[in-house]
């Protein structure tokens, strides 16, 4: 089993963009040396509350340069709101500069006022979505590259550099809503999952849609992995880790009602209503001491069979570094190796 470290950097108003960004550099930094297998960065916008990461790329480069070993991914690249000729060039070239970590998670999206500010018709989102997709891989995949598709061309195209990962660097598609597994599946890509957001009847319904469907499109499910996100914290007591994580997700689930009250409402905002930091402990997260978590984490392992955790060490981002630090260090040091 592997696991990572997953960012999406809320920045609430007694915080700076500045010191979120380097918190989570620093904490990319401190999950290298641990041991932890990936660090992924959500891309989001026009909304710093729920996350000040915009451009996550930039965040990711920062972190190569920095790091030597862990995994670096994007969770998700918004697809449809990318020039894909442009998003091609800037994730090869991450991976040119972290000598083949790069990982390229992407997704259509679901908050309106993304495409909104993007001046993008939502109603696109899908077909951009699969045009965009098949124009990164194909320039990637080889030289005087043709495509003639209803939102993008190109014509002799040539993307330099190429990846140093070939055919290209691993593919990971996010699927927040229920026909998106299936078509995930049909693709023949990993998935990402997040079960806070689709609930988890979702999820198991979904991921058996994708499983159905790579092995009827002919896919070796051998070579793909399923990434199950969980939020989670580890402190030396219940206590004490049931009252950082309640601090955290009650931003969190509050950001979201705002979101869900106001213009730009996506799957995951609707949902905050239903949801309190109890449940989300009870149900989808992994919070308390290292066993407590590491039966957690097993319960979920048997639950959804997947390769790989995404673990959300600060779901809503109102935990200090030190305190996010040392939750991490306690996981890989107590929880981790019960599951290599």
């Amino acid at each position: 089993m592997e696991f990572g470290v997953f960012y999406q950097l809320p920045c609430s108003v007694d915080q700076t963009p500045a010191d979120r960004i380097q918190d989570t550099i620093a904490q990319c930094q401190l999950a290298d040396e641990l041991g932890y297998d990936s660090a992924w960065l959500a891309e989001l916008h026009f909304n710093p509350k729920f996350s000040v990461m915009s451009a996550p790329l930039m965040i990711a480069a920062a972190v190569a340069q920095t790091t030597k070993r862990i995994r670096i991914g994007n969770a998700i690249s918004l697809l449809p709101l990318h020039q894909p000729i442009r998003l091609a060039e800037e994730v090869a070239t991450l991976d040119v500069i972290s000598q083949g970590r790069a990982i390229f998670g992407v997704g259509r999206g679901s908050m309106p006022s993304h495409y909104e500010g993007y001046g993008i018709d939502q109603e696109e989102g899908r077909e951009r979505f699969i045009e965009g997709l098949e124009l990164v891989l194909g320039a990637w995949a080889q030289d005087d590259f043709d495509y003639q598709g209803k939102f993008y061309q190109a014509n002799k195209l040539s993307v330099t550099p190429k990846p140093i990962q070939q055919p290209h660097p691993p593919v990971y598609v996010a699927s927040n809503s229920a026909d998106t597994f299936g078509i995930v599946g049909q693709l023949g890509h990993s998935i990402l999952v997040a079960p806070t957001i689709v609930t988890t009847e979702g999820a198991l319904t979904g991921l058996a849609s994708y499983r159905a469907e790579l092995a009827e499109n002919g896919h070796d499910e051998s070579k793909l992995k399923v990434n199950v996100n969980v939020p989670t914290h580890v402190a030396a007591t219940e206590k004490e880790a049931r009252a950082g994580f309640t601090k955290t997700i009650d931003n969190y689930l509050e950001n979201l009602r705002e979101i869900g009250s106001a213009r730009g409402a996506s799957q995951g905002s609707s949902r905050a209503s239903s949801l309190t930091s109890e449940s989300v402990m009870e149900e989808f997260a992994a919070v308390g001491t290292p066993d407590q978590v590491a039966d957690k984490f097993e319960k979920l392992r048997k639950m959804y069979g997947p390769d790989e955790f995404m673990c959300w060490f600060n779901i809503g981002g109102m935990l200090p570094h030190s305190e996010v630090a040392g939750s991490m260090k306690l996981f890989a040091k107590e929880v981790m190796p019960r599951f290599q």
